[in-house]
C-alpha cells in the first residue's frame, strides 16, 4: 500500500497528515520539529511511503534528516501549490499537501547532498549583501533627489561629503547613516571574495567556468552553486528558462494576451545578463556573435537576451563536460559533427564532460 505523506512545517512544531491510495486520512499528528520526533511518526506508517513538504528555510535540514527514512521525497515549490478553500490551519494545510503529491499536482524544488549545497548557502549570503547595499543605495539616493540634488555619477556612494549639499538636518543625519551601513556592508561583500577564491582554487568547475568571457570568479561561483548538478538539466532550452532567459507567450484565440518569464532563479538570469554585457565590450566569438545579430537588424536588448543564452549554453555544457572554453573551435566543431550529434548552437564551442568532484 502507497502512502502519501504532506508534512507542514514549522521551526518549533510540524503537523502530519497522511493519506492512502484513496485519498482517505489515515493519519494526523503534530509533533516537536525534531529529528527523532519526525523519524518516530514515518516509522509508524507501514508502506511505501511518499512524502513531501514546501520549500522553507528548514527545508534543506529536513531534506538531509528524513531523505533516507521515505521511499520518495518530494520538496514542492509553495508557488505552485493550489489554493484551497476554507480556513488555514496545519493539518488542512499538511493534509492539502499530502492530496497533492497523491495526483501528481506539485512542482519540485531541487535539493541536494554534495559540497556545492554548502557553496550554495555562502552564494545565498553574499547575494543577501548584494541586495541590502542596493536597498540602501537607493534610499541614499531618493534622500538627495528630495532636494532635487543629482546622484548619478558612480563616485556618489564613497563621496561622503556630499552630505554638506544638504539643506534639511535630518536628512543629513540620514544620509549619514545610510553611507555609513553602505561602507560597512561593502567591507562584508569584500570578505566573501576570499571565499570565492578559496573555492576557485579548490573546485575545477569553477576554474572551468572562469574560462568564459564575461564569466568572473563571483559569477562562477553563483553558477556552480546553483546549478549543482547539471545533468538534471536535459538540454539548453530547459536551463534557459531556469536561468530565466525565456518567455512564454500566453496566446487565445489567435489573440496574444500577455508573455512572462517561466519560474526559474533570477540569480542566473543576472549572472549571465552581466556577462553578455561585459562581452559586448570584448573582442572575440561571442562579441562577433552579437554584431551580426545587430547586422541583421536584431535590437540591443534582443541581441542581448540572444548573448546570454549562449553564454548559459556554453556554461551548462562545461559543467556537463569537465573541460574548458576555447574559442579556437572551427576546425574542432568539423571533426566533431563527423563523429556526432550537435546538441548546442553550431556557432559556439563546448567541449566534453565534467565530474563535481573536489580537485586540488
Amino acid at each position: 500500500m502507497k502512502y502519501y505523506i504532506g508534512l507542514d512545517a514549522h521551526s518549533t512544531t510540524s503537523t502530519f497528515a497522511v493519506v492512502d491510495e484513496n485519498g482517505q486520512c489515515v493519519l494526523r499528528e503534530t509533533v516537536k520539529t525534531s529529528e527523532q520526533s519526525l523519524v518516530h511518526v514515518i516509522n509508524r506508517i507501514n508502506g511505501e511511503r511518499h512524502m513531501t513538504f514546501e520549500e522553507s528555510t528548514i527545508s534543506q535540514w529536513l531534506y538531509l534528516q528524513l531523505k533516507d527514512k521515505v521511499d520518495n521525497l518530494l520538496i514542492c515549490n509553495p508557488t505552485y501549490v493550489a489554493k484551497k478553500q476554507g480556513a488555514k490551519t496545519d493539518f488542512r494545510d499538511a493534509l492539502h499537501l499530502a492530496q497533492e503529491l497523491r495526483t501528481n499536482h506539485l512542482q519540485p524544488v531541487f535539493h541536494d547532498t554534495s559540497h556545492w549545497m554548502e557553496i550554495r548557502t555562502t552564494v545565498s549570503g553574499y547575494l543577501d549583501i548584494v541586495e541590502e547595499i542596493v536597498r540602501f543605495k537607493n534610499r541614499l539616493k531618493a534622500v538627495f533627489r528630495a532636494e532635487a540634488i543629482q546622484t548619478d555619477e558612480n563616485s556618489f556612494y564613497k563621496n561622503k561629503v556630499r552630505i554638506k549639499e544638504l539643506k534639511n538636518p535630518s536628512a543629513k543625519f540620514v544620509a549619514e547613516k545610510l553611507f555609513d551601513q553602505i561602507e560597512f556592508l561593502e567591507l562584508e561583500k569584500d570578505k566573501y571574495k576570499e571565499v570565492f577564491e578559496g573555492n576557485r582554487k579548490k573546485y575545477r568547475p569553477i576554474r572551468n567556468l572562469m574560462t568564459i568571457p564575461g564569466i568572473s570568479i563571483i559569477r562562477a561561483n553563483i553558477i556552480a552553486a546553483i546549478v549543482c548538478q547539471p545533468a538534471r538539466f536535459e538540454n539548453k532550452h530547459k536551463f534557459w528558462g531556469y536561468c530565466m532567459l525565456v518567455r512564454h507567450i500566453q496566446i487565445s484565440g489567435g489573440k496574444i494576451y500577455g508573455n512572462k518569464r517561466f519560474f526559474g532563479r533570477r540569480e542566473l538570469r543576472n549572472v549571465f545578463i552581466g556577462a553578455a554585457e561585459n562581452v559586448m565590450r570584448l573582442d572575440g566569438e561571442l562579441r562577433d556573435r552579437y554584431d551580426a545579430l545587430r547586422a541583421k537588424g536584431t535590437d540591443h536588448k534582443d541581441a542581448k537576451l540572444n548573448l546570454a543564452r549562449q553564454i548559459a549554453s556554453i556554461a551548462l555544457c562545461l559543467l556537463k563536460n569537465n573541460d574548458k572554453y576555447n574559442e579556437n573551435y572551427s576546425e574542432y566543431l568539423k571533426e566533431r559533427k563527423k563523429t556526432q550529434k550537435e546538441f548546442f548552437e553550431p556557432s559556439l564551442y563546448l567541449t566534453a564532460r565534467i565530474n563535481f568532484q573536489a580537485i586540488s
